[in-house]
């Protein structure tokens, strides 16, 4: 009897020890993503910007991904850090649709998912600079959540990433609206 020894996916997020290509210091970032929920939905908004520095270099930047059917995915951080998650996710949801079960992720196990692995690449000191904000609706159910790249997460009403992070709680109390 032969066996033989299963291949990890290129993606793994356990990936080899040899594996030298990180993010030490970000140098293509993006700033703040600031959502909420209301009546008929999620709320999601970001600026397109890519800075180089303190310099505008890129203008037409996406930082916000729709994740199979019920999610939406924004990110403040580092871009090519972004990108990577953004290939987990792809294996996620292809991994999920190949049940063909007639079921799909929804925002909660996405967000679930997002915040393990960021937990997880903070473990191996090779942390991904991103901060994520996840939103969705599935069966009439909003959520919202966050997550920071060392793995911290939350869920709430409302939820800002970078910069917008200080200001939406004072917005948010001055407005009258609640958490």
């Amino acid at each position: 009897m032969q066996f033989m020894a299963s291949k990890q996916p290129e993606n793994c997020l356990l990936g080899s020890e040899s594996d030298s290509q990180r993010t030490l210091y970000p140098y293509v970032t993006g700033t703040s993503v600031v959502a909420l929920k209301y009546k008929d939905g999620i709320l999601m908004a970001a600026d397109m910007g890519g800075s180089y520095g303190s310099t505008l270099r890129y203008k037409n930047v996406e930082r916000m991904k729709p994740v199979g059917k019920h999610s939406l995915l924004g990110a403040s951080g580092e871009i090519s850090d972004f990108q990577e998650i953004l290939r987990y996710l792809d294996d996620l949801i292809l991994y999920d649709n190949m049940w063909d079960d007639g079921n799909s992720l929804g925002p909660k196990e996405v967000h679930n998912y997002l915040t393990r692995v960021m937990y997880n690449r903070r473990n191996k000191f090779n942390p991904l600079w991103n901060s994520l904000v996840l939103g969705g609706v599935k069966k009439g159910e909003k959520y919202l959540g966050t997550v920071s790249m060392i793995g911290v997460n939350f869920e709430d009403n409302h939820v800002a990433t970078g910069f917008g992070n200080h200001l939406h709680g004072q917005f948010f109390v001055k407005s009258g609206m609640r958490t």
